[in-house]
Order: C-alpha cells, then structure tokens, then sequence
C-alpha cells in the first residue's frame, strides 16, 4: 500500500479532493484514505505536521502503524537557484541535510534512487532544514548545494532507509525562499497545490502493482480458492448422512460441491467489497486486493454476481425445495461481514455460514427437511469449531480493531479474555465431536478421526504456532477430521 506524505492540509487539500479520499483516523495523526480507482492504487494520505521530528515521525506511523509498503513524499518547497520557479515540479534525485551543511559546506548530498513514475518531470536537488528558509546569509550556503529547500524531505528518507521502505519525492516550488517568500507562498499555495495533486495523481495511474499477477491469479487469490478445504468436506459429510450413512451418487454430490463453491465465492468477495475501506486502513490487510487496486470493485462485484449464479443454479438442479430455501444461506453469507460494525460476537457469524452446509446437503440428498440428530450435531461441530478459530484469528487485529472501532471479541475483552471465550467454545466442539462419534457407531477409524480433532482443536492454543498458523492449516485439520468422523 502506498502513503502519501505532506506537511500541511492546505497542501494536500486539492490531492485529498482529486483522490476523493475520506478522513478515517486523527490520532497520532490526520489520515485520509482513498479507494483504488481509474487505474491507481487505494492509499493513504497522511498530513505530517511542519519539522523535521514531525515528517520522522509521521512515516514511522504509516509504515509500523498503517502497514505502507511504499511512502511518496511530496509537498512545497523554495527554489533556491533560478533553475527552478513558481509552479515548477521536480522529482528528487539527492538530498542533504541543511542543517549539518550550513555548519560543514563539505556535507555531501545523498544520491536518491532515479526509479520513478513520475518520469517527464524535470529532477532536482534538495536540501532539508529544520527552520523556513527566507532570505539570509544561509540562504547562499544552501543554493550551492541544491536547487531547493523544504523541512521534511531528509527525514523522511532517512526513516524509510532505515525500515526498508521505498520512497519517492516530489516538490513543487511555492516561492523563492527569499525575504519576499512568506507572502509568495500564501499568494501561490492554492495554484501549485492543484498542479501537485494533478501530477501525483497521473503517475499513480501508472503503478505496477496491480499487473504483478495475472487477473486469474487474482481473482483466486481474492477468493481464497484454497479455503474451500474448510467447507467442502462437510459437505460431503451431510450429504453422506443424508443418503443415509452411503454413497450419494455422483450427481448430487457434484451439484452440492459446486453450490458451495459458488456460495463461497459469493460470501468472500461480499465481505472484500464491505469491508475494503476497513481493510485499508489495517495494516495486515491493506494488500488485499480492492484495497491495494489489484482488482477493481467491477471485478469484485462481478466475482460476488458469478458465485451468486453458480450457487442458484446448482440449488436449482438439486431440486424445488433446495431452490425455496437457497435464499437463507445466500442472505447469510452477503450480510455476516456486517456484524463487526456492532457486536462483538461477529466470529459466529461465520459459524453460522459453515454449519448451513453440512444441513444444507443433507436436505439436498433426502429431500427432506427432518433432519436427523448425527447431522444436526455436526452442524453444531461446525458452527463452534470455525467460530472458535476465528476468535483467535482475530487476535492479530487488537490494536487495528480497537482503533478503527471494529467490533470483536480480542478488541473487547483482550488477549486472555478471547482466549477463554474461544476456548469454552471448542469444548463444546470437543463434546460436539465426541456426541458424533458415538451417534455414527464408535468405529475405530472414525475414533481415529475424533482423536486427529480433538488434537487440533488443542494445538488452537499452542503458543509456539504463530496465529496465522493455527488458523490455516490447523483449523482446517481440525475441519476436515471431524467431517471425516461421520464418514468414516
């Protein structure tokens, strides 16, 4: 994701119109974000404050805090050689530190890198200073050395040097920086800001990132098509116990899977478009990718329209009551993302996505709503054994959460707290998984299967598994055995 820097929100108000960002967060500091749109990326724009400690500051806070793995920094500055005048845009390719040169003329500049997007604009040298530049004996010092002056430049390449990050700079020149600078730079500032934000805003149409994958590769990854391990082994599960604990022919078994796929589809791209602005501002989730501009909300409502149609026509093909009760799933499955805006039991929302399937294809190969206990118990083991997991999935997200006003059960109740909760809710899937065993016969190979399950459910809460860790692959395990205890 990139971050825009400036100093002021008057410089950066025509960029803020252009990109129709929208204020989300004010402290530690202003922050706008804006949607991928027009063929640029969605970002962040964030106003610094005027300093050196302040921009240093500020990029630390866009990178640690909001996730930014580009930083453009770009702004006013003073010309300080007739090189340059009023309305003139540069990018940068050196930098000094003001400061230290006026005290050693010998300070050398620091060559930046040439990469740009911004390739027809001129390049320029730039000196950075802690105090505005306005006429003076240092004034003479600085010209010798480069070709303008702002406050904010070196120490945002510096803090990106350190982390690692990616920058760019470009300046517009506002005045003169001599003793007739102050009132040019008010006279001036609305007219070269507009010509700041029409450049920035070209370039970015011309970022690389959302053609670093093919669109097929894309859109799967949008759809985390691998995840469809979680769901579609319970599936099979409830069509087995619907037929009656055998096999359940190959046509409706084919026209099951595929209405889970597509209801699937259906659900992730309705929870990317609804929560793309949340996304955006999380630092773990902002190279998505309608945040980051990788697809295009078209593609992504395209995405949700195609999954719809395939998972309506394969309740069509199973049958007339399957179709009269399709909606019910759909409509939990486009609506369950919303329930973090205010509750903090969202996670069981998607419990309540998964244990429809495994009831849903039991109906589909019975033909009967009179579901039996074996099914209704899985769709219990279901609903708590993913509700509980993305409890703890959700643990990553605290800090973000608590900041953006998310709604969720580690924002509300902490670390320890969620753990409980979590907790309390895989033994009821530990008892879930147990009652299944026995009503299904205790065989050997299903108790296999329950031992596989439990196991995973308790390494849920191994410290030593990074989080991301025991949410897939070890969540899914867990899925998978305990579909796998009713089959077997």
């Amino acid at each position: 994701m990139i971050a825009i820097l400036l100093a002021t929100l008057s410089e950066a108000q025509p960029l803020i119109d252009l990109l129709k960002a929208e204020k989300r967060l004010e402290q530690p500091f202003a922050t706008y974000s804006f949607e991928a749109a027009d063929g640029h990326p969605g970002g962040l724009v964030i106003i610094t404050g005027i300093g050196p400690q302040e921009a240093a500051a500020a990029t630390d806070y866009a990178i640690t805090d909001r996730g930014a793995s580009r930083i453009l920094n770009v702004g006013i500055c003073g010309a300080l050689t007739h090189a340059v005048d009023p309305g003139h845009m540069c990018h940068i390719t050196a930098i000094v530190e003001g400061d230290v040169l006026l005290k050693d003329p010998t300070t050398p500049s620091q060559p930046l890198a040439t990469e740009t997007l911004w390739h027809s604009l001129p390049s320029a040298r730039l000196v950075s200073v802690s105090e505005p530049v306005f006429g003076g004996e240092g004034r003479t010092i600085l010209a010798n050395h480069a070709d303008m002056v702002d406050m904010e430049g070196y120490a945002i390449v510096q803090t990106c040097c350190r982390k690692g990050i990616p920058y760019q700079l470009l300046k517009v020149v506002s005045d003169r920086a001599d003793d007739t600078g102050h009132e040019e730079l008010h006279l001036n500032l609305t007219r070269v800001s507009t010509i700041l934000a029409e450049e920035v805003v070209a370039g970015l149409e011309h970022h690389l990132a959302p053609h670093i994958q093919s669109l097929m590769a894309r859109l799967l990854h949008f759809v985390k098509i691998e995840h469809n391990i979680f769901s579609l082994p319970l599936l099979l599960a409830g069509a087995w116990l619907g037929a009656g604990r055998q096999w359940p022919g190959l046509r409706p078994l084919l026209l099951i899977l595929l209405a889970g796929v597509g209801a699937r589809a259906l659900g992730m791209a309705m929870n990317r478009i609804l929560d793309r602005r949340l996304d955006q501002l999380n630092p773990r989730t902002a190279s998505r990718e309608l945040p980051s501009g990788k697809l295009s909300q078209t593609q992504a409502w395209m995405v949700a329209a195609g999954g719809l149609t395939v998972y309506l026509a394969a309740c069509t093909a199973l049958g007339p009551l399957c179709l009269w009760l399709s909606p019910i799933p759909a409509l939990v499955l486009i609506t369950y993302s919303l329930l973090k805006r205010f509750s903090n039991l969202c996670h069981y929302g998607i419990g309540v996505c998964l244990a429809l399937g495994p009831l849903g294809a039991y109906v589909a190969v019975s033909g009967s709503m009179a579901i039996d206990g074996a099914t209704l118990i899985l769709a219990l083991f279901t609903f708590c054994w993913i509700s509980g997991f993305d409890i703890i999935y959700a643990l990553q997200d605290i800090k973000s959460d608590r900041e953006l006003g998310v709604h969720s059960l580690p924002a509300a109740l902490g670390s320890a707290g969620a753990h409980g909760v979590a907790a309390l809710t895989h033994l009821v899937a530990a008892a879930a998984a147990v009652q299944l065993w026995v009503l299904v016969g205790a065989g050997l190979t299903s108790g296999l299967a329950l031992a596989v399950t439990l196991t995973a459910l308790g390494l849920a809460y191994c410290s030593k598994l990074p989080l991301p860790v025991r949410f897939f692959p070890v969540s899914a395990i867990a899925g998978i055995a305990g579909a796998l205890i009713a089959v077997l």
